[in-house]
C-alpha cells in the first residue's frame, strides 16, 4: 500500500469520522452556500496539527479531545443553536488541528510520512465537503445524525474517563 492511501486509511478511525461528520453538519447549517470558511479553517488546521506532528509534539488527549468536540459541536447540531461564522471556523480549525495529532504517520522517511498526511488531509477535507453538501440538499430533518455523534461521542468519553 502506498503511503497516500495508507494515510487515506489513517482518517477512518471512528473518533476522526465523529469530529468531521459533526463539523459538517454544523457548518452548513445556516449557510446558504457551501461553507467555504469552514473549509479552508479545516485546511489550516490540518496543516498546523501536521506541523506539530512534524514538530515532534508527543503524547497528546488529542482522541479525547476529538471525541469532546464531537458532542458539543452534535449539541449544537441537535439545538439548531445559530453559531457564528468565527465560532465555526474556530471549532474546523481545533478539529483539523487535533485531527493529525491523532493519528501522526507511522512511516519511516520523511517524503513517505508527508504524502501520508496529505492522504490524511485529503480524506478529512473530502469526508467534510461531501457532509456539507448532503446536508446543504438535504430535504429532510438531518439533526438526528447530531443526537446519534452525541451519544457515541459522550458514551466512549465516559467508558475512557472511568478508566
Amino acid at each position: 500500500m502506498s503511503a497516500f492511501m495508507r494515510g487515506v486509511a489513517d482518517f477512518a478511525l471512528p473518533t476522526h469520522l465523529l469530529a468531521v461528520v459533526v463539523l459538517g453538519l454544523l457548518a452548513p447549517q445556516h449557510a446558504a452556500r457551501f461553507p467555504i470558511l469552514a473549509l479552508i479553517e479545516l485546511a489550516a488546521g490540518l496543516l498546523a496539527g501536521s506541523l506539530a506532528v512534524v514538530l515532534g509534539v508527543g503524547e497528546n488527549p488529542a482522541s479525547t479531545a476529538l471525541l469532546a468536540l464531537a458532542a458539543i459541536g452534535a449539541a449544537a447540531v441537535i439545538a439548531a443553536w445559530p453559531l457564528p461564522a468565527p465560532i465555526t471556523g474556530l471549532f474546523a480549525f481545533v478539529v483539523g488541528a487535533a485531527l493529525p495529532l491523532n493519528a501522526p504517520p507511522q512511516e519511516i522517511t520523511m517524503a513517505r510520512a508527508v504524502l501520508a498526511q496529505a492522504g490524511f488531509a485529503l480524506a478529512a477535507l473530502a469526508a467534510f465537503a461531501i457532509v456539507a453538501l448532503i446536508v446543504l440538499s438535504a430535504t429532510r430533518e438531518w439533526q438526528l445524525v447530531g443526537a446519534w455523534i452525541a451519544a457515541s461521542a459522550i458514551l466512549v468519553l465516559a467508558l475512557r474517563l472511568a478508566r
